[in-house]
């Protein structure tokens, strides 16, 4: 068959070029987007207010409480930076993992549809709840930048990858809680149970510096104390270099990803 033949040519119409399968899925992703900013924020008058409202009174709490115990001294915008840098990037992990678990039971008429598949859906949430907290991090950092005086971050591209691996992190832990809870109707249930003292395991009211060798050989194989301690790292002029790695925690995260992807494919062809 030649290439300027006539059934070649209704063979390249019939086939969409990558461009335009790209430009499909796009809009599609950028159509869910706008379906899940309205139906997570919409619902309430508070709406997005309490994305942002959350983890200050959480930074503010922890604050107080911190002071108290470890004699009582003052507080200031340090203890503020300290907390918010674990407190946010920590509370964005979680809520992205459970966003994302719920995104194709929650979508699941939209996948009738031949442009729409469970891996749009999940890339929805994902950069949705990554641009919320985005806004949340600058929102804090402008605040107390402006109100309290503090320094900008000493090296600010540190704490993009932090946040990024973090993401990959969670989209790839969400797509794995997806796939299962296809199968499993009570696998969110039973993941907020066993991850319930991730809070503790994280370093996010401490650091690891301020950790015991033997506690801190164990704490490091937690992917999120990297993000977290990462983030940390890229605020401070000199901070965790010793003990965060990047390489890692996008090792770990890829993992995640690759095996979620493999999960979904198995269960939308039905084998569960």
């Amino acid at each position: 068959m030649t290439a300027g033949s006539p059934l070649s040519s209704v063979e390249t119409a019939r086939s969409p070029s990558f461009r335009t399968c790209l430009r499909i899925q796009i809009r599609t992703i950028f159509a869910l987007i706008l379906r899940e900013t309205r139906v997570r924020y919409g619902r309430s008058r508070m709406g997005y207010a309490w994305a942002f409202i959350e983890p200050i009174l959480i930074v503010a709490f922890i604050s107080l409480a911190i002071s108290g115990i470890i004699g009582r001294r003052a507080l200031s915008y340090e203890f503020g930076i300290f907390y918010a840098l674990g407190v946010v990037n920590f509370q964005f992990f979680r809520h992205a993992c459970i966003f994302i678990g719920q995104s194709i039971e929650a979508n699941a008429p939209l996948f009738n549809y031949p442009a729409v598949h469970e891996v749009d859906a999940a890339l929805a949430r994902i950069i949705l709840e990554a641009a919320t907290y985005l806004v949340i991090n600058l929102a804090i950092f402008l605040f107390i930048v402006l109100v309290f005086g503090a320094t900008w971050p000493a090296h600010p591209e540190a704490m993009i990858i932090a946040f990024l691996g973090l993401a990959m992190l969670a989209f790839g832990v969400g797509l794995n809680l997806a796939a299962l809870q296809r199968r499993f109707e009570m696998t969110l249930q039973i993941y907020g149970l066993v991850t319930a003292p991730l809070l503790l395991l994280s370093a996010v009211i401490f650091s690891l510096e301020n950790v015991s060798p033997e506690y801190r050989a164990i704490l490091i194989w937690n992917p999120v104390v990297h993000g977290v301690e990462g983030a940390r790292m890229g605020y401070y002029t000199s901070y965790g270099e010793t003990y965060v790695s990047f390489g890692y925690l996008y090792f770990v995260g890829l993992t995640a990803v690759a095996l979620g992807l493999f999960q979904v494919l198995l269960t939308r062809r039905g084998m569960r």
